[in-house]
């Protein structure tokens, strides 16, 4: 038998008896019946008396429990009835997948849905954790166990809770309780402040971090459709896997005895997206969010209808499609097909040209003509260019020509060509020619100004 060894003095040592270590076992299986963990606890202090041991404090006793649980993936099952629950929630860690066009990585919010009787799970990851993914997760999961649960526990998150008191369960939004009833689902929200309320999810939670988001973090992974192929394999295998506790797996117990007993799915999915007016400016784009999209050119100066799910935009006038894109996946990331661009003799119904942009910077100079010409080149389609030099020359007409031309040709010779970059040079001359300052009216913004937001994606 182990013991604690105390040394009182240099010459003198102690021997007191160790800890009971907790039967962690059957801590679990009273859990099971109901008992309180607190109650457990007190328990266990007797018992440790009554053998002339010490207990554990209340902190680590749980702590010494919930590790023997995880270690030997325990799931408290008995309390649950096949078919009856589902519970909702998303990771605290995110994964990531790299742009292959940018290099830049991408944030992935990963979506996981449990059904507490057999263990059985779903994850999927999304760009964010709005309304439209928070839906498309729930009807995806639904698709993949093949039917729904009566019931559904979602995390107070702001997707699925309007606004919570301190005593009282959360209050479910309302377009989340109109998503539900369209599968024929009952929304059981958790009592604020109860995490065991959902405490089968927080346990996959961790499940899904550990097992499938980290080792995925070693692989190179190139956009979110790769990240999900990749993960929905590794969730068909963790899902395989034999449980250590318990006869079979999450996916036999799943088949042989709960999946029958699910909700028939409707014979047409929900859709859900997000609804927004624009304008088109006159780069014959809109922005939504952090994103622009590209119409056809007759539309500029008009505000169209913005319809985006969790995968596609789709921009009406009246009731009438003009564009449709994919979601844009980073942020300030331009779609512009190219069809949308007006041919050699088109009507440009006002939109920017090259020629434009290139006769307003020569009211500047040489410099900035160049400067100009060269942003031009630096985009796959030449229209992606006109908002940023259009923001810098609405700049520039507040300045004088030299004051402009000193800039350009510093910009030029920098390489910076971006709108940002440009107006700290801008500054700069500015500061050295303060003289030269002078305000003026800028009369080429004819169609709409840009707001806060548009000038910050300039700048990008």
């Amino acid at each position: 038998m182990k013991r604690l060894q105390i040394i009182s003095s240099p010459h003198e040592k102690v021997w007191i008896l160790d800890y009971l270590q907790p039967d962690s076992e059957k801590i679990l299986d009273k859990q099971r019946q109901g008992y309180q963990r607190n109650e457990l606890w007190a328990e266990y202090c007797s018992e440790a008396a009554s053998k002339g041991k010490k207990a554990y404090k209340l902190s680590r006793f749980n702590e010494i429990v919930s590790e023997y649980r995880s270690k030997n993936d325990i799931s408290f099952t008995m309390k649950h009835v096949p078919g009856l629950e589902g519970q909702a929630d998303w990771t605290g860690d995110h994964g990531h997948f790299t742009d292959l066009d940018t290099g830049e990585i991408i944030e992935v919010h990963v979506f996981v849905m449990t059904l507490p009787y057999s263990g059985y799970f779903y994850c999927e990851g999304f760009l964010d954790e709005k309304m439209p993914s928070w839906y498309a997760g729930h009807t995806d999961a639904f698709e993949f166990f093949g039917g729904a649960p009566a019931f559904v526990i979602p995390d107070n998150c702001a997707t699925a809770v309007d606004r919570q008191h301190l005593d009282e369960k959360g209050i479910l939004n309302t377009r989340y309780v109109e998503f539900l009833n369209h599968y024929g689902v009952i929304p059981k929200p958790t009592r604020i402040k109860k995490p065991r309320d959902k405490g089968h999810v927080e346990r996959h939670v961790r499940i899904v971090e550990d097992d499938i988001i980290r080792p995925m973090e070693r692989l190179d992974i190139y956009s979110l459709q790769e990240f999900n192929d990749i993960m929905r394999r590794k969730l068909i295998a963790r899902n395989a896997k034999s449980y250590s506790k318990r006869l079979g797996s999450r996916t036999s117990i799943f088949e042989e005895e709960e999946k029958a007993t699910l909700l028939q799915l409707p014979v047409l999915q929900y859709r859900s997206y997000d609804e927004r007016t624009a304008v088109v400016w006159r780069d014959f784009h809109i922005q939504f969010e952090n994103a622009f999209y590209s119409v056809p050119v007759q539309y500029i100066g008009k505000t169209v209808t913005v319809r985006a799910t969790n995968d596609a935009v789709r921009i009406y006038e009246g009731n009438k499609l003009i564009a449709e894109h994919p979601r844009a996946v980073r942020k300030w990331q331009k779609l512009t097909q190219q069809n949308h661009i007006p041919g050699k003799g088109v009507d440009l119904h006002g939109a920017y040209s090259a020629a434009e942009l290139t006769d307003w910077a020569a009211k500047f100079g040489p410099n900035t003509v160049r400067w100009v010409k060269t942003v031009l080149g630096r985009y796959e389609f030449e229209v992606q260019s006109y908002r940023p030099i259009s923001a810098v020359l609405r700049t520039l007409n507040r300045y004088s020509a030299d004051v402009a031309e000193k800039a350009s040709e510093a910009a030029y010779m920098s390489s910076v060509f971006n709108v940002k970059g440009f107006k700290s040079i801008l500054s700069a001359q500015a500061k050295r020619h303060p003289a030269e300052k002078e305000k003026q009216v800028d009369l080429n913004d004819i169609f709409c100004a840009h707001s806060d937001e548009e000038e910050s994606a300039d700048e990008n």
